[in-house]
């Protein structure tokens, strides 16, 4: 045999050798898969609703295949109202309402804005950091949705029993987390687990703890120094104290009730309270605003006494409810 036919036969033989063996390597290890099962609890009940998810801890983790889904605009309002996503996937939002639209989202990482939204229009957004994302349209404020963005193709909602379950995940070792809306980002890492996966089926339950009240959606709550609010509010009371000792009866009225609808709504601490401490707690201080608005109208030496006594209190209410928050 010509010994250059001879090399080449040998080499071709060695790479259909190297090609059969990576083939066999690739679908051996694709083969290692096996589900990841369990429940999940948050305090005493069960998780409905939260995302259990797997994190690649690999320095160089494997790229996510990006997904699609939709979410439809009918009757105003989102559905689902609830969409789970792998990061880097499209969302179509399609208007099946008579009316215009406008879906956007002010969530840092996924900000975007579709604009004008006319029935039949379909309109694309890509999700590109993980995370929860609200949606919000500028002309039906009602309406409200939330996509989660998981970081991976491995995720699960959980159901109304509280059971989860991912199946065929690869072999690998993986950060489990589980988000919740009424759960803190503090409160998610504590939760947080490595677990690998081989060839058998791995059972992972998980119990999580949350100082937030059950109904609490943390995703509405802004990220703000709620200590500068409460001063401010102090200062607008004591406009309002300066005005009623002026004669200013209407001017100090007015500024009470600016105070209780902007200082304490608009800036989101009402809100906040609501959804970390409870409606009761939240509602109580409505009750205290009422209370500085029946005497401020009064008349009479003891009324000022009265109007710095009802502000001190609630003050110093509020601060010890922003510092639990924290």
């Amino acid at each position: 045999m010509n010994v250059h036919k001879f090399r080449r036969t040998i080499q071709r033989g060695v790479v259909s050798i190297l090609v059969i063996w990576s083939a066999a390597v690739y679908f051996s290890a694709s083969a290692e898969a096996a589900a990841v099962r369990g429940s999940v609890r948050i305090g005493s009940d069960a998780g409905e609703g939260a995302v259990v998810y797997l994190k690649d801890t690999r320095p160089k983790p494997a790229p996510v295949p990006p997904g699609e889904a939709t979410i439809q605009q009918e009757n105003i309002e989102f559905k689902p109202a609830f969409t789970v996503v792998s990061v880097g996937s499209t969302i179509l939002f399609e208007n099946q309402d008579n009316e215009m639209h406008n879906v956007h989202s002010t969530t840092p990482g996924n900000r975007f804005d579709i604009g004008a939204h006319n029935k039949g229009d379909i309109k694309t957004v890509i999700f590109e950091k993980p995370g929860a994302v609200t949606l919000r349209c500028k002309i039906h404020t009602q309406m409200r949705g939330m996509v989660f963005v998981a970081p991976s193709q491995y995720y699960a909602v959980v159901g109304k029993d509280g059971k989860y379950d991912l199946p065929k995940v690869p072999a690998g070792t993986y950060q489990m987390e589980v988000w919740h809306p009424r759960m803190t980002p503090e409160e998610i890492k504590a939760g947080s687990r490595s677990i690998t996966v081989g060839t058998d089926p791995v059972s992972a339950d998980i119990t999580l703890t949350s100082k937030a009240p059950k109904e609490a959606n943390l995703t509405d709550v802004p990220n703000r120094d709620w200590m500068e609010v409460l001063n401010e509010m102090g200062t607008s009371l004591d406009q309002a104290i300066v005005k009623w000792k002026e004669g200013k009866r209407a001017g100090a009225l007015t500024k009470v009730m600016t105070t209780h609808s902007r200082v304490y709504g608009e800036t989101g601490l009402r809100n906040a309270i609501s959804q970390k401490l409870g409606k009761n707690q939240a509602e109580a201080y409505d009750t205290r605003f009422n209370e500085l608005v029946k005497q401020v109208q009064k008349d009479g030496p003891a009324v000022e006494t009265a109007l710095r006594s009802e502000k001190e209190k609630l003050l110093s209410e509020l601060k010890k409810d922003i510092q639990k928050m924290k």
